[in-house]
């Protein structure tokens, strides 16, 4: 099973048959539990996280203790920060943890550093995923920063609902606070605000979206 989620990375059919070896030889299976920390910035460098199965989470968090997701990564996906401490990019403060069960393949980062040295292709990919997510570490330090919690709440329910396909979301208050870096009674208030004129509906666990149009006017 490790092998195949080795092989499906991109640049996999550019490494030498040395290189694959070594990968193969050093990669191992890692599975962590709901809520676990994966990784943040403070902690010594992981490697390459594949993830096979479940979602994680990439957030920020203040010096007062808010939380601002950055991006989510589920199966088959590939996550970068990780092992931006193998660059010579600043990996910012970015916190990596396990939304539920996750199983995941990781290429640790003594292997990993010696693969980004010897091989472009190897280098060019982490460099662009990088890129990828600190321009979502821009953007979320900017709805911390800038954005109302009720801007930042729609975009953050407008947003979930675009990337699972559905109008009701199954999500504690809580963990909407924590996903827009807020707290859970300020995001009730606001909650009831927008049930109050029709935009969702509130349901024990969840919240469903009615009127996605409101929503989007105040952004």
């Amino acid at each position: 099973m490790t092998g195949y989620c080795l092989e499906e990375l991109a640049f996999w059919d550019k490494l030498s048959n040395q290189e694959r070896d070594r990968v193969r030889a050093a990669a191992y299976e890692a599975d962590y539990e709901p809520g676990q920390m994966i990784w943040s910035g403070e902690r010594d460098c992981l490697g390459l996280l594949l993830i096979r199965s479940g979602v994680v989470r990439l957030f920020l968090l203040s010096e007062d203790g808010r939380e601002a997701t950055i991006s989510r990564i589920s199966g088959g996906q590939v996550c970068i920060m990780t092992a931006a401490c193998t660059m010579s990019v600043s990996s910012f403060n970015v916190q990596v943890q396990a939304e539920g069960r996750v199983e995941a393949v990781v290429i640790p980062a003594v292997c990993l550093s010696t693969l980004v040295r010897d091989n472009l292709y190897v280098e060019n990919f982490l460099y662009r995923g990088a890129t990828q997510h600190f321009s979502q570490v821009l953007t979320a330090v900017e709805q911390m920063l800038f954005r109302t919690l009720e801007q930042r709440l729609a975009a953050y329910l407008l947003e979930e609902c675009e990337r699972l396909g559905t109008d009701t979301l199954k999500v504690t208050q809580e963990q909407m606070a924590q996903a827009i870096g807020s707290a859970r009674e300020a995001v009730t208030r606001t909650l009831k605000k927008l049930a109050a004129s029709g935009a969702v509906e509130l349901f024990r666990g969840g919240v469903k979206l009615t009127d996605k149009n409101d929503l989007e006017r105040r952004l």
